[in-house]
């Protein structure tokens, strides 16, 4: 077993401190009192060793902790230091946390990466492992070139911010951005650990309450890729990433499209994982196969940290999980298929095969000119599944649902039924020939696999704000009647459809809320004759590269705690029968847990309701609330209640937030918000 180290401070250039939970190996002769600085005698038998480091804002002594002890922490009992570093305002480490990726958060990451490196127990080599916020931070970490790191490997990552990140996904509003920004409002508002904190845990409770901004504040004021976006957007320059990277996702992630760019773009060794999973370490992967990624990782940094040829770099460049035809359902366990390996990426074994819409559906060849009319409601969408499904606290209905009622509500085009099988491998990509009535426009295409007995299960999904055809950055206003043609990338998947199975294109003006709809109420014309979708597909002929055989693995000792209930989760369209108002409700009880060692007690509830009116999109509502109860026996207790709301009229987003809590059963705090910001081209 490892030496567990809960908590010690780790010294910012400022003067602040960030909180850290350290594991560390048992022979290397250094003691928890080493690290706190208790010890009665010094470290110079110290055996230092390379460190790996996770750093995120999701509070290392609770929210997180459970992962913690079965990730990160295992890497400390194969001969490395492991910390797990709380960012500036999260958890127990000082300040407020004001924004994503700002220059002080990775100013700070460089501050610690650089106090590790120098501590007698580290050799100088530091590598960092995240998801989600640690993996997009670990890339722009790599890209500062501190001297002591020399490895990332970074899952479930994106290197586009503005473009991939919770915000202005695919280059539209997501109507789900309120989540994010909503989920960060709560996460915000909750206390620091007196136990940790001492005597200042609540002025800075107050600190953070009163001075934490809402996220959906930048995020609105900031509608096109300008300066605020490009901060911390890796994709601007690969080149100064100069040591090897390992990136890692899965096909029902949000973000499935950067392991291949990050591929074709690093000028550096690298390797790429992608699974079935959604946003989760893939041992942990829902839906399945997991894999044994802790032993993969481990070879990752045996070879660039301790200089040992593990052999991993003579397997293939990108291992993908190529997912045979399965019925639609919005949760799996586990998805069929098989594993495939590129040896190169872009890969010659894939090439594109071009399908052409028009009146007889989807074909091999060009049809006749046809002019086609794609006008959907704006409730089309609600069987999307979430934005990023990534079931925190148990299985949940979060991934897309059988399709047929949105393409019944869809321009839809369908090749005959296939005479053999098709394997996508890559980004499809539809060129179309557009026009619309209205001055702000979006286009939502859908690619499904239709069974025989006509279900449609959704293999990828693009979105467009038609007025940033020319560039994320300077958007313009559609002409209306005025033909563009437009380029529509649609996510990076694999998938293998069956013969017998058909191939479908559905395409809608409407994707909500997913996107938030456009402020008029308009259609769009197709002209088919200059349109072409434009499929990746893996030749028949292809071979494998040398296949990762991925070893069992034991995981450490799990974290001692218990679960007081359990997490529950109803989600459900509900129409209003008096409006035809169709509402997207999602509750969430995410359970109560006691930490063992701590005796903290932790819960939250969670409720999400996307609101439409078929033929009106200024009806758009999107609402969210969360409550957090955090507690040790009878003697502290608090509580927090967030909630945001947003909608819009035709030249304004509205939103209105609330912030309260409570310590004990007093009110400490209660504060209520409401801005507008001007719609640009959204």
């Amino acid at each position: 077993m490892a030496i567990c180290v809960e908590h010690t401070w780790i010294p910012m250039n400022d003067g602040a401190r960030l909180g850290a939970r350290i594991w560390l190996p048992e022979n290397i002769g250094v003691t928890e009192e080493h690290i706190t600085g208790t010890a009665s005698s010094d470290t110079t038998t110290t055996k230092p060793v390379p460190a790996i480091l996770e750093y995120i804002p999701y509070r290392k002594d609770d929210y997180s902790a459970i992962r913690d002890a079965t990730t990160i922490a295992w890497f400390a009992e194969q001969g490395y230091v492991c910390l797990r570093v709380d960012m500036r305002g999260s958890g127990s480490s000082d300040g407020i946390l004001d924004d994503e990726y700002s220059n002080q958060e990775i100013d700070d990451g460089v501050d610690v990466i650089n106090w590790i490196a120098a501590q007698p127990w580290c050799d100088g080599n530091v590598g960092t492992i995240g998801i989600s916020w640690g993996g997009i931070t670990g890339l722009q970490l790599a890209q500062r070139q501190p001297d002591a790191l020399k490895t990332v490997i970074a899952l479930g990552a994106t290197e586009f911010r503005y473009y991939d990140d919770g915000s202005y996904y695919m280059g539209c509003l997501t109507g789900q951005t309120i989540g994010w920004a909503a989920i960060m409002f709560g996460y915000n508002t909750r206390p620091p650990d007196p136990a940790l904190i001492g005597d200042d845990w609540r002025a800075l409770w107050m600190d953070r309450l009163q001075n934490t901004p809402h996220y959906l504040d930048h995020f609105l004021s900031h509608q096109r890729e300008d300066d605020y976006w490009l901060r911390g957007t890796v994709g601007t320059d690969y080149d100064a990433i100069k040591i090897p990277i390992y990136a890692v996702s899965g096909h029902a992630d949000c973000w499935p499209n950067t392991v291949p760019r990050l591929l074709e773009m690093l000028n550096v060794p690298k390797r790429g994982l992608q699974g079935a999973w959604c946003h989760r370490y893939p041992h942990l992967g829902i839906p399945g196969p997991t894999v044994a990624f802790l032993p993969d990782a481990l070879r990752w940094f045996d070879q660039w940290l301790k200089g040992r040829d593990t052999g991993i770099m003579d397997e293939a460049t990108y291992q993908v999980y190529l997912q045979d035809s399965i019925e639609p359902k919005p949760y799996y366990d586990h998805r069929p298929g098989k594993w495939i390996g590129e040896s190169g990426w872009p890969s010659k074994q894939i090439h594109p095969k071009q399908f052409y819409p028009g009146e007889s559906g989807l074909s091999g060849s060009p049809q006749p000119t046809a002019v086609l009319n794609c006008s959907s409601p704006q409730t089309v969408g609600m069987a999307s599944g979430e934005y990023m499904p990534w079931f925190a606290f148990g299985p949940a209905d979060e991934l897309p649902d059988d399709q047929q009622i949105e393409d019944a509500e869809s321009l839809v085009f369908d090749t005959t039924r296939l005479e053999k099988p098709l394997e996508i491998v890559g980004n499809t990509v539809l060129t179309i020939n557009v026009k619309s009535d209205q001055p702000e426009a979006l286009l939502a295409a859908r690619l499904c696999d239709i069974r025989p007995d006509g279900r449609s299960t959704l293999i990828t999904r693009g979105i467009m704000n038609l007025c940033q055809r020319n560039g994320k950055n300077n958007p313009q206003r559609l002409e209306p009647d005025k033909w563009y043609t437009v380029s529509v990338t649609l996510n990076n998947t694999a998938y293998k459809i069956k013969k017998g199975h058909r191939l479908r294109l559905a395409c809608s003006n409407t994707y909500w809320p997913i996107a938030w709809p456009t402020p008029g109420n308009g259609s769009l014309q197709i002209r088919t004759s200059d349109s072409v979708l434009s499929i990746p597909c893996r030749d028949e002929t292809a071979t494998n590269g040398t296949l990762t055989k991925f070893e069992a693995t034991t995981t450490p000792r799990p974290l001692a705690h218990t679960k007081l209930t359990d997490f529950k989760q109803r989600r459900e369209v509900i129409t209003d029968p008096k409006t035809g108002a169709k509402s997207l409700e999602i509750y969430s009880d995410n359970g109560k847990v006691r930490f063992e060692a701590s005796q903290l007690v932790m819960a939250s509830t969670n409720l999400q309701r996307y609101t439409i009116q078929p033929d009106d999109p200024l009806s758009a509502k999107a609402e969210y609330e969360w409550e957090w109860e955090y507690s040790r026996g009878d003697d502290w207790k608090t509580r927090t209640f967030t909630r945001t709301i947003m909608t819009c009229d035709t030249d304004n987003f509205h939103v209105h937030t609330e912030s309260i809590a409570w310590e004990g059963d007093q009110e400490v705090f209660n504060e209520t918000t409401d801005k507008s910001y001007k719609r640009d081209c959204f």
